[in-house]
């Protein structure tokens, strides 16, 4: 069930009736919300990119899941320490939930990896294809009921006896399927909370939920539809400027598609008395790397940096222990979005990234180059490693390779060479703009179907060709087609309209650009006060024109990106 659709509203508007109803029977309202989630989750739908359906009855993990989790704290909490029984129970959680997760979402590509390998050794290899649906929002729920079982074994929380308010904390409907992946520490006092919703509550959750359906529909799936997915199937067939506008255009649809399902889920979640943890900090505005990290995605970061980076040993040893544990858990973010040689490789580039970003901040602090790499070595190591990506991996000819690996030199011995933003403010611009390109470029892995699409993008940007936009490539056709067989009622808004149809892609990337690159407090406070001033028939009207638009110029919604991870 999609959250930019009819059926959405039909199921929620009952539900949040029946909801205030039963406001001053506290076990009504959970029994309420968890019934709802669940009929939420059966009724899931298809992942994005034509993977197989989610089958109902995939439900019946979620409640395996929140039962394991739920027992295993109880063990925990029971025990004295230190206990064997302690560690049996952690020991359980971490396998059953890691173990579904491995199971559903890896076990498939670990057999083709292993006959890619094999075939690569010359070896035999005999394991058969493996092939199941991924059911939707497992990366998600198994983060997020572990994370309780955790904090319970290490003293941090509790054990909850409730298994009825436990089970809603884990099948919450609004963050359910895509995040944000919220703490037990963070929801389960709320549920014990009476319930509370102002005006104010009601605006800021109308403000988040049309802001996240103009992003979800306007600048995710009219994107997607009309352009990027069209570039991405068959890369070979467009320009190189148009292959790189795609990856621009990505860039922009990926960010409205997850940032606009946390807005909404945030924004339901506020109508029912509840606050969710943000997720999103206009990441592309970061100076670096890690920064980036820090504004994406951000409840995936923290939960990765608290409960694998730390007990790692963090930024603690020796540097190579510390560079070890930050590549493994950059490589493991990476990995976590997508079971491919894709998502190998997009792990790495970003885990690279980072140890790149820590020798750079400790270097400028410290004055010491460590292991006696300066900036030059170092940008020749990036030079060659990316020249070996390209040649090896992508299996471009070696002129190309050495083309791409120079590049990627030369721009690493720049963001090496350039003063820290904190000390010169002049650079933020360009250490935004570098951190923004190494986002859209290394995004190529994450959106193309398989190294092979990968490889036909980045050798289209590596050989120039010279060429344009062909005419009528940023149309959205189904606008275009509208004005057209309208333009005697329309009159003299039919050529206006019409030219904004034929070019409205370009508008769309060129507004939704320069949206994420204002200050969030200025957007924030004018979207909050016009929610206020506007009347409710004027936000009724701006919902229904959504819906038109999601039903007439699209086709029906999308599912969002996060849905296949």
């Amino acid at each position: 069930m999609l959250f930019a659709s009819f059926d959405f509203l039909l199921f929620f508007a009952p539900v949040l009736l029946l909801y205030w109803i039963a406001r001053g029977t506290i076990r009504a309202r959970w029994s309420l919300l968890l019934v709802a989630s669940y009929f939420f989750y059966a009724a899931s739908a298809k992942p994005t990119g034509g993977g197989l359906p989610t089958p109902w009855y995939f439900v019946g993990l979620l409640v395996a899941s929140t039962l394991l989790d739920y027992c295993a704290a109880l063990i925990i909490a029971s025990a004295p320490r230190p206990a064997f029984r302690r560690h049996v129970g952690l020991g359980a959680s971490l396998i059953g939930n890691l173990g579904l997760l491995a199971y559903f979402k890896y076990t498939g590509f670990a057999l083709r990896a292993g006959g890619d390998i094999a075939g690569v050794l010359g070896l035999p290899w005999s394991a058969g294809v493996f092939e199941t649906a991924l059911p939707i929002g497992i990366s998600f729920y198994t983060f997020q009921s572990l994370s309780y079982t955790i904090d319970v074994y290490r003293g941090q929380l509790s054990a909850e006896r409730s298994l009825l308010r436990f089970s809603l904390f884990v099948s919450f409907f609004p963050q359910l399927v895509a995040g944000p992946i919220v703490r037990a520490s963070e929801f389960l006092p709320q549920l014990r909370k009476p319930l509370r919703v102002d005006a104010e509550d009601v605006n800021f959750a109308v403000h988040r939920i049309l802001k996240g359906l103009l992003k979800k529909v306007i600048l995710g799936d009219f994107i997607a539809a009309y352009f990027t997915d069209v570039v991405f199937t068959s890369p070979d067939d467009y320009s190189s400027l148009e292959n790189l506008l795609a990856l621009y255009a990505f860039t922009l649809q990926i960010y409205a598609d997850f940032s606009g399902y946390s807005d909404i889920a945030i924004g339901i979640a506020r109508l029912l008395g509840f606050r969710l943890p943000e997720n999103f900090d206009r990441p592309y505005q970061a100076r670096d790397v890690a920064e980036f990290w820090r504004r994406w995605h951000m409840t995936l970061s923290t939960w990765l940096r608290d409960y694998l980076f730390f007990p790692l040993g963090g930024s603690r040893g020796s540097s190579g222990r510390v560079y070890f544990n930050l590549w493994l858990t950059m490589f493991l973010v990476g990995m976590w979005h997508g079971a491919s040689w894709n998502f190998v490789v997009y792990g790495n580039l970003q885990a690279l990234a980072m140890l790149y970003n820590r020798y750079n901040r400790q270097r400028a602090s410290t004055g010491v180059e460590g292991v006696g790499l300066g900036p030059l070595s170092v940008s020749g190591v990036a030079a060659c490693l990316v020249a070996v990506l390209g040649v090896f991996v992508l299996e471009l000819d070696t002129v190309a390779g050495l083309w791409l690996g120079g590049a990627a030199g030369a721009v690493a011995l720049l963001n090496s060479l350039l003063p820290r933003a904190r000390t010169a403010p002049w650079t933020i611009p360009l250490h935004v703009l570098l951190s923004f390109h190494f986002t859209t470029l290394s995004r190529v892995f994450f959106r193309a179907d398989d190294l092979e699409h990968a490889s036909a993008m980045v050798g289209k940007l590596v050989h120039w060709d010279g060429f344009g936009v062909r005419p009528g490539l940023f149309r959205i056709q189904g606008m275009f087609t509208w004005v057209e067989h309208h333009q005697a009622w329309l009159g003299g808004l039919a050529p206006a309209l019409s030219l904004l149809a034929h070019n409205g892609i370009a508008l769309l990337l060129a507004c939704g650009l320069a949206y994420h690159f204002t200050p969030a407090d200025w957007t924030e406070r004018l979207g909050t006060r016009a929610v206020r001033a506007l009347p409710a028939p004027a936000l009724g009207l701006a919902l229904g024109m959504v819906a038109a638009l999601v039903a007439h110029a699209l086709d029906g919604p999308r599912a969002n990106i996060y849905f296949a991870f």
